[in-house]
Protein backbone atom coordinates (compact mmCIF):
# COMPACT_ATOMS: atom_id res chain seq x y z
CA UNK A 1 0.00 0.00 0.00
CA UNK A 2 1.47 3.31 -1.20
CA UNK A 3 1.84 5.94 1.79
CA UNK A 4 -0.46 8.64 1.88
CA UNK A 5 1.55 12.13 0.44
CA UNK A 6 3.61 14.23 2.49
CA UNK A 7 1.86 17.74 3.54
CA UNK A 8 4.35 19.57 1.61
CA UNK A 9 3.63 17.83 -1.64
CA UNK A 10 -0.29 18.28 -1.53
CA UNK A 11 0.46 22.10 -0.61
CA UNK A 12 2.91 22.39 -4.06
CA UNK A 13 -0.19 20.51 -6.12
CA UNK A 14 -2.92 23.41 -4.62
CA UNK A 15 -1.67 26.53 -7.49
CA UNK A 16 -2.26 24.13 -10.09
CA UNK A 17 -6.13 22.84 -8.91
CA UNK A 18 -6.53 26.15 -8.07
CA UNK A 19 -5.67 27.56 -11.32
CA UNK A 20 -7.47 24.51 -13.40
CA UNK A 21 -10.95 25.15 -11.35
CA UNK A 22 -10.61 29.11 -11.74
CA UNK A 23 -10.13 28.52 -15.20
CA UNK A 24 -13.22 26.05 -15.46
CA UNK A 25 -14.96 29.06 -13.39
CA UNK A 26 -14.46 31.78 -15.92
CA UNK A 27 -14.82 29.62 -18.74
CA UNK A 28 -18.78 29.38 -18.01
CA UNK A 29 -18.83 32.74 -16.47
CA UNK A 30 -17.98 33.65 -20.41
CA UNK A 31 -20.54 31.39 -21.95
CA UNK A 32 -23.51 33.08 -19.66
CA UNK A 33 -22.44 35.93 -20.31
CA UNK A 34 -22.08 35.56 -24.52
CA UNK A 35 -25.70 33.63 -24.02
CA UNK A 36 -27.23 36.40 -21.97
CA UNK A 37 -26.27 39.57 -24.19
CA UNK A 38 -23.56 40.10 -21.62
CA UNK A 39 -25.96 39.57 -18.53
CA UNK A 40 -28.68 41.76 -19.75
CA UNK A 41 -31.23 39.32 -20.72
CA UNK A 42 -31.97 35.74 -18.53
CA UNK A 43 -34.46 34.68 -20.55
CA UNK A 44 -35.44 33.42 -24.11
CA UNK A 45 -38.28 35.95 -24.13
CA UNK A 46 -35.73 39.32 -22.56
CA UNK A 47 -33.14 38.47 -25.54
CA UNK A 48 -36.21 38.26 -28.07
CA UNK A 49 -37.36 41.70 -26.71
CA UNK A 50 -34.11 42.95 -26.78
CA UNK A 51 -32.48 41.84 -30.56
CA UNK A 52 -35.46 43.40 -31.33
CA UNK A 53 -35.09 46.61 -29.91
CA UNK A 54 -31.74 46.97 -30.93
CA UNK A 55 -32.20 45.72 -34.70
CA UNK A 56 -35.27 46.34 -35.84
CA UNK A 57 -36.87 43.76 -38.03
CA UNK A 58 -38.26 43.35 -41.16
CA UNK A 59 -41.72 40.85 -41.18
CA UNK A 60 -41.64 38.71 -44.33
CA UNK A 61 -44.56 38.81 -46.28
CA UNK A 62 -47.15 36.20 -46.58
CA UNK A 63 -50.83 35.62 -47.94
CA UNK A 64 -52.86 36.29 -45.18
CA UNK A 65 -57.03 35.59 -45.58
CA UNK A 66 -59.22 37.71 -42.94
CA UNK A 67 -62.85 37.30 -41.24
CA UNK A 68 -64.95 38.22 -44.31
CA UNK A 69 -62.86 36.01 -46.46
CA UNK A 70 -60.15 38.74 -48.23
CA UNK A 71 -56.95 37.12 -49.99
CA UNK A 72 -53.86 39.80 -49.30
CA UNK A 73 -50.64 40.00 -48.31
CA UNK A 74 -49.53 40.98 -45.30
CA UNK A 75 -47.26 43.88 -46.38
CA UNK A 76 -50.23 45.20 -48.02
CA UNK A 77 -52.46 45.32 -44.77
CA UNK A 78 -50.24 46.61 -43.11
CA UNK A 79 -49.58 49.27 -45.30
CA UNK A 80 -53.32 49.67 -45.56
CA UNK A 81 -54.11 53.56 -44.15
CA UNK A 82 -50.77 54.18 -42.99
CA UNK A 83 -51.57 52.83 -39.19
CA UNK A 84 -48.76 51.43 -36.65
CA UNK A 85 -50.38 48.52 -36.08
CA UNK A 86 -50.41 46.33 -31.89
CA UNK A 87 -49.74 42.80 -33.37
CA UNK A 88 -50.63 39.08 -30.57
CA UNK A 89 -50.43 36.28 -31.88
CA UNK A 90 -53.59 33.50 -31.27
CA UNK A 91 -55.60 30.41 -32.18
CA UNK A 92 -59.32 30.89 -31.96
CA UNK A 93 -59.88 27.78 -29.97
CA UNK A 94 -58.13 29.08 -26.88
CA UNK A 95 -59.53 28.96 -23.53
CA UNK A 96 -56.51 29.94 -21.45
CA UNK A 97 -53.92 32.83 -22.18
CA UNK A 98 -55.73 34.25 -25.61
CA UNK A 99 -58.31 34.75 -23.62
CA UNK A 100 -56.02 37.08 -21.39
CA UNK A 101 -54.59 38.79 -24.86
CA UNK A 102 -57.94 39.01 -26.11
CA UNK A 103 -59.20 41.16 -22.80
CA UNK A 104 -55.80 43.29 -23.34
CA UNK A 105 -56.77 44.21 -26.59
CA UNK A 106 -60.29 44.66 -25.88
CA UNK A 107 -58.86 47.32 -23.22
CA UNK A 108 -56.55 48.53 -26.09
CA UNK A 109 -59.37 48.88 -28.84
CA UNK A 110 -61.39 51.10 -26.13
CA UNK A 111 -58.68 53.36 -25.42
CA UNK A 112 -57.60 53.63 -29.00
CA UNK A 113 -61.64 55.05 -29.77
CA UNK A 114 -61.41 57.30 -26.43
CA UNK A 115 -58.52 58.76 -27.81
CA UNK A 116 -59.41 59.13 -31.42
CA UNK A 117 -56.59 57.13 -32.72
CA UNK A 118 -57.98 54.55 -35.05
CA UNK A 119 -56.24 56.65 -38.04
CA UNK A 120 -52.99 56.23 -36.54
CA UNK A 121 -53.09 53.16 -34.37
CA UNK A 122 -54.37 49.62 -35.15
CA UNK A 123 -54.57 46.11 -33.74
CA UNK A 124 -53.84 43.06 -35.30
CA UNK A 125 -54.57 39.01 -34.52
CA UNK A 126 -52.66 36.55 -36.77
CA UNK A 127 -53.85 33.08 -35.87
CA UNK A 128 -50.79 30.48 -36.00
CA UNK A 129 -53.58 27.52 -36.45
CA UNK A 130 -54.42 28.06 -40.40
CA UNK A 131 -56.30 24.82 -40.64
CA UNK A 132 -58.71 25.66 -38.11
CA UNK A 133 -58.72 29.34 -38.12
CA UNK A 134 -59.93 29.68 -41.66
CA UNK A 135 -62.45 33.21 -41.74
CA UNK A 136 -65.91 31.56 -40.20
CA UNK A 137 -63.62 30.72 -36.95
CA UNK A 138 -61.81 34.63 -37.04
CA UNK A 139 -65.09 36.03 -37.78
CA UNK A 140 -66.96 33.74 -34.65
CA UNK A 141 -63.63 35.09 -32.60
CA UNK A 142 -64.39 38.59 -33.16
CA UNK A 143 -67.46 38.99 -32.65
CA UNK A 144 -66.86 36.86 -29.20
CA UNK A 145 -63.92 39.87 -28.82
CA UNK A 146 -66.23 42.58 -29.71
CA UNK A 147 -63.78 43.52 -32.23
CA UNK A 148 -64.41 46.59 -34.38
CA UNK A 149 -63.18 45.97 -37.65
CA UNK A 150 -62.35 49.75 -37.96
CA UNK A 151 -59.79 49.23 -35.29
CA UNK A 152 -59.11 45.21 -34.54
CA UNK A 153 -58.27 42.58 -37.43
CA UNK A 154 -58.62 38.90 -37.27
CA UNK A 155 -55.85 37.42 -39.92
CA UNK A 156 -55.06 33.90 -40.31
CA UNK A 157 -52.29 32.30 -43.08
CA UNK A 158 -53.42 31.17 -46.49
CA UNK A 159 -50.90 28.37 -46.60
CA UNK A 160 -50.38 26.76 -43.89
CA UNK A 161 -46.57 26.09 -45.13
CA UNK A 162 -45.77 29.47 -44.00
CA UNK A 163 -46.69 28.87 -40.24
CA UNK A 164 -43.14 28.17 -39.33
CA UNK A 165 -41.44 30.74 -41.08
CA UNK A 166 -44.27 33.66 -39.80
CA UNK A 167 -43.48 31.99 -35.98
CA UNK A 168 -39.62 31.85 -36.42
CA UNK A 169 -40.40 35.33 -38.08
CA UNK A 170 -41.77 37.17 -34.93
CA UNK A 171 -39.63 34.62 -32.52
CA UNK A 172 -43.07 33.19 -30.99
CA UNK A 173 -43.06 29.69 -29.57
CA UNK A 174 -45.72 27.17 -30.02
CA UNK A 175 -45.76 24.00 -28.77
CA UNK A 176 -48.48 21.08 -28.76
CA UNK A 177 -50.62 20.37 -25.79
CA UNK A 178 -53.15 18.24 -25.17
CA UNK A 179 -56.45 17.99 -26.41
CA UNK A 180 -55.16 19.46 -29.37
CA UNK A 181 -54.30 22.63 -27.84
CA UNK A 182 -50.98 24.58 -27.78
CA UNK A 183 -48.64 26.50 -25.52
CA UNK A 184 -47.53 29.69 -26.45
CA UNK A 185 -45.31 33.09 -25.55
CA UNK A 186 -47.68 35.68 -25.88
CA UNK A 187 -46.68 39.71 -26.11
CA UNK A 188 -47.48 43.00 -28.08
CA UNK A 189 -45.41 43.52 -31.16
CA UNK A 190 -45.11 46.87 -32.96
CA UNK A 191 -44.83 46.48 -36.35
CA UNK A 192 -45.02 49.58 -38.49
CA UNK A 193 -46.87 50.45 -41.89
CA UNK A 194 -43.70 49.31 -43.52
CA UNK A 195 -43.76 45.89 -41.89
CA UNK A 196 -40.77 46.27 -39.35
CA UNK A 197 -41.33 44.86 -36.03
CA UNK A 198 -39.64 47.15 -33.83
CA UNK A 199 -40.61 46.61 -30.22
CA UNK A 200 -42.17 43.73 -28.43
CA UNK A 201 -43.88 44.50 -24.84
CA UNK A 202 -45.30 42.60 -22.41
CA UNK A 203 -49.29 42.36 -21.52
CA UNK A 204 -49.28 44.03 -18.95
CA UNK A 205 -47.70 47.25 -21.09
CA UNK A 206 -50.86 47.92 -23.05
CA UNK A 207 -50.62 51.84 -21.90
CA UNK A 208 -46.69 51.71 -22.83
CA UNK A 209 -47.64 49.97 -25.98
CA UNK A 210 -50.00 52.32 -27.28
CA UNK A 211 -48.14 55.29 -26.71
CA UNK A 212 -45.41 54.21 -28.34
CA UNK A 213 -47.45 53.44 -31.26
CA UNK A 214 -48.89 56.73 -31.38
CA UNK A 215 -45.45 58.23 -31.12
CA UNK A 216 -44.19 56.38 -34.21
CA UNK A 217 -47.34 57.41 -35.97
CA UNK A 218 -46.59 60.74 -35.49
CA UNK A 219 -48.88 61.81 -32.65
CA UNK A 220 -46.46 62.87 -30.27
CA UNK A 221 -48.40 62.40 -27.36
CA UNK A 222 -51.82 60.66 -26.89
CA UNK A 223 -54.60 62.45 -25.56
CA UNK A 224 -55.65 61.11 -22.88
CA UNK A 225 -59.02 59.33 -22.58
CA UNK A 226 -62.11 61.39 -21.06
CA UNK A 227 -62.42 60.48 -17.84
CA UNK A 228 -65.40 61.13 -15.75
CA UNK A 229 -65.65 63.85 -13.51
CA UNK A 230 -64.61 63.48 -9.86
CA UNK A 231 -67.64 63.06 -7.37
CA UNK A 232 -69.01 66.22 -5.48
CA UNK A 233 -66.60 67.01 -2.31
CA UNK A 234 -69.02 65.92 1.01
CA UNK A 235 -69.78 68.82 2.80
CA UNK A 236 -69.37 66.68 5.97
CA UNK A 237 -67.08 67.56 8.64
CA UNK A 238 -63.77 65.46 8.47
CA UNK A 239 -65.04 63.56 12.08
CA UNK A 240 -68.07 62.38 10.46
CA UNK A 241 -65.70 60.26 7.64
CA UNK A 242 -63.80 58.15 10.20
CA UNK A 243 -65.63 55.44 10.40
CA UNK A 244 -65.77 54.89 7.01
CA UNK A 245 -62.06 55.22 6.58
CA UNK A 246 -61.35 52.79 9.66
CA UNK A 247 -63.58 50.13 7.89
CA UNK A 248 -61.02 50.12 4.68
CA UNK A 249 -58.69 49.51 6.77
Amino acid sequence: MAPPPAPADVLKGLPGTFAACLAVLLAGLAAIFHATAGGTGFTTETLRRQAVAQSPALVPDFVTVDASGGVQGLHARLAGGGKVWIVDFVYTRCQTLCLALGTVFQQLQAEILARGLQDQVGLLSISFDPLQDQPPALADYARRMRAQPGVWQMLSLRNEADRRRLLDSFGIMVLPAPLGEFEHNAALHLVTPQGQLVRILGLEDGDRALRQAARLAGVATPPPAQAPPDPPVSAEPAAALLPATAALR
